[in-house]
Formats: structure tokens, sequence, C-alpha cells
């Protein structure tokens, strides 16, 4: 099995922003606030491009991996 490999992306975003994503971190079911960014972009990436997401998150089996 091949070890799987992260990748750092750093952003920044207007103080605002971050304060208003703690605020939905505390509130939802998010574990931090890079949690809720992961999953994210995931989302955005499975409305503008289903097939890519299919491709990248989805395994032969139907199982997500991301």
């Amino acid at each position: 099995m091949e070890k799987r490999r992260d990748a750092y992306i750093g952003v920044r975003v207007p103080r605002t922003l971050k304060e208003l994503i703690q605020k939905v971190v505390e509130r939802d079911t998010h574990l931090n606030e890079a949690d809720f960014v992961r999953d994210a972009i995931r989302e955005k990436i499975q409305r503008d491009a289903p097939d890519l997401y299919k491709q990248l998150f989805v395994s032969e089996g139907g199982k997500h991996e991301g």
C-alpha cells in the first residue's frame, strides 16, 4: 500500500473571515479550522467539477478517500 503524503497549502484571509470560520467551527462538527477548510475545498470541487472529484476522491468501490 502506498503511503499517503499530505501537501501544505497556506493562504491569507481577512481577519473577519478567519473569525467567522472560528465561529462556525465552534457551532458544528468540525474539529478545527483546518478540518473545516478541507471540507469546504472538497465541497467546492465536488460542486464545480464533479467529474474531477470522482476521479480523485472516490475509489473504484465507491468509498470516499478524501
